[in-house]
């Protein structure tokens, strides 16, 4: 299926089962100076999905997981000029968020803000568990990795456990960048006290995570040949996430080289 100029979202997976959405292309491109804003490619909150072969063009998520989705596998996929491939946002106006059992897998990002993302709303609850990016090709990526926190309201009880980030390849672009749906200033998307080169930022409100773990993503490289970095706080999460957790150079751990 051909999905052309879509004027919002193009797929809704929500409450679905047991559904193949394969060998479509969504076209969700400006033509203009205007953003194409909230044109998510697939909407998933269903069970039982598998969305392969699929070609996306739009200025929003690639796909988005939302709450109830259980068992999808998102695979041999290519994304351009979005998001990327998020779950979340979960957990808003308090609401309680379940997600488990998501496969990301021999995907293609390219001119992506984000690589991977994960985000959540302060003041939700409930539980994310069993996510894994695998085998990911970034080109151009500003945040190939980002375990997005929300910044306002009341604390964040949206837990995870378990989530795997694994063989990451490619480039990750400089920022400060300009992205189209940069609208304010500073950009809804900035991150503070960042030097621009992270690889990975895990900004994470304690005591909510366990086993969070990135193995094999040295083959991402910021695309000015700079050493790459990144971002964590190591007083919110317990394990060894497969590096060094600093605000810093990115040094890989043993665990981070396992296969």
């Amino acid at each position: 299926m051909k999905h052309w100029q879509p004027i919002s979202s193009s797929f809704f997976l929500t409450g679905s089962k047991n559904v193949h959405a394969f060998n479509n292309r969504i076209h969700a491109v400006s033509t203009t100076q205007a953003f194409p804003f909230n044109t998510d490619g697939f909407g998933a909150g269903g069970t039982n999905l598998l969305i392969e072969n699929n070609h996306v063009a739009n200025g929003d998520d690639c796909i988005a997981i939302g709450s109830g989705a259980n068992n999808v596998h998102f695979r041999n996929n290519y994304c351009e000029g979005g998001h990327g491939m998020s779950v979340g946002s979960l957990g808003k106006d308090g609401s309680v968020a379940s997600v488990q059992n998501i496969l990301f897998e021999n995907n293609v990002m390219k001119n992506q803000l984000y690589g991977a993302r994960f985000k959540s709303w302060k003041g939700g609850n409930g539980l994310a568990r069993n996510l894994t990016w695998r085998n990911i090709v970034l080109e151009n990526v500003p945040f190939p990795i980002y375990l997005d926190p929300p910044t306002t309201g009341s604390p964040n009880n949206t837990h995870i456990e378990g989530m795997l980030f694994e063989n990451f390849s490619g480039t990750q672009l400089d920022t400060p960048y300009v992205e189209g749906s940069c609208v304010t200033d500073p950009c809804w998307y900035a991150v503070a006290n960042t030097t621009g080169k992270e690889i990975v930022i895990f900004d994470l409100y304690p005591n909510t995570t366990a086993n969070v773990v990135v193995k094999n993503i040295s083959g991402v490289k910021p695309v000015d040949h700079a050493e790459p970095a990144v971002m964590c706080d190591p007083t919110t999460i317990s394990n060894d996430v497969g590096f060094v957790c600093q605000n810093g150079p990115f040094v890989p751990t043993a665990v981070g080289y396992t296969r």
